[in-house]
């Protein structure tokens, strides 16, 4: 099993007895470690993570205000309290959260949850493009826009990344959801989910992640209008 795990603990003893669990039930890749809640908010990006292991109780900010933060980025990512007690149950609700592993862990109870990540992975919305030859899964959330320069398209994602493909942006409209992406000016196809706001004056899309995605002058109100009724549409999945 090779996840992208981040782990926020502020016992140091506490995140090796849950490292030791992780390697037991054949955990590949290195987890990220954070002391608390700001630190993890600091490298955050969409995308970054397929798993997120909180404790509520930390020195600094702790498990609750930091899914919140997450939340506000990132509706997504797999997010599971460590924990001593279930006082906290209703906000874990209220963020999403997939699982309460309660102190002290329990080797079954790290696999169940491992598992449902990797099934969550496996299962997330992607396209697939071929790069050099090999070929790369590119999961939707983590797909920002998409710029077409001559035969080129130029996938901005999450965390400041690149990949560069030959393609048409016609093609691959047709292949994405709409929404969340919309196509808002002949070069680019932009993802609503990393949009933050329509600037009306500059006519473009302010991104979540700095930067701006430009709409066709004849298209404003329509783009403007379909960023709207995305975030109305996100309002309501998220109410109870």
């Amino acid at each position: 099993m090779d996840l992208n795990i981040a782990i926020c603990e502020d016992e140091w003893t506490e995140y090796q007895a849950l490292r030791h669990l992780l390697d037991e039930c054949g955990q590949k890749a290195e987890p990220d470690y954070f002391g608390e809640g700001s630190a993890l908010l600091n490298s955050f990006y969409p995308g970054k993570y397929d798993l997120i292991l909180l404790d509520i109780y930390m020195e600094g900010m702790g498990g609750v205000d930091t899914v919140a933060n997450i939340r506000r980025m990132d509706m997504d990512v797999p997010v599971a309290f460590i924990t001593t007690s279930l006082e906290h149950a209703l906000e874990g609700y209220q963020f999403h959260v997939i699982r309460y592993l309660v102190k002290p862990l329990k080797k079954a109870d790290v696999q169940e949850l491992l598992n449902t990540a990797d099934k969550l992975k496996k299962n997330l919305p992607a396209l697939t493009v071929r790069l050099e030859g090999q070929e790369h899964v590119l999961p939707f959330r983590q797909i920002r826009y998409v710029e077409q320069n001559n035969h080129t398209l130029f996938y901005h994602l999450t965390g400041g990344r690149q990949i560069n493909v030959r393609g048409r942006l016609d093609e691959l409209e047709r292949s994405v959801p709409c929404p969340p992406f919309f196509r808002c000016h002949k070069s680019f196809l932009v993802n609503l989910s990393h949009v933050h706001s329509f600037n009306k004056d500059l006519n473009v899309f302010d991104m979540s992640e700095g930067g701006v995605v430009y709409v066709r002058r004849q298209s404003s109100r329509e783009a403007a209008e379909a960023f709207r009724s995305f975030i109305f549409a996100q309002m309501r999945e998220d109410q109870p």
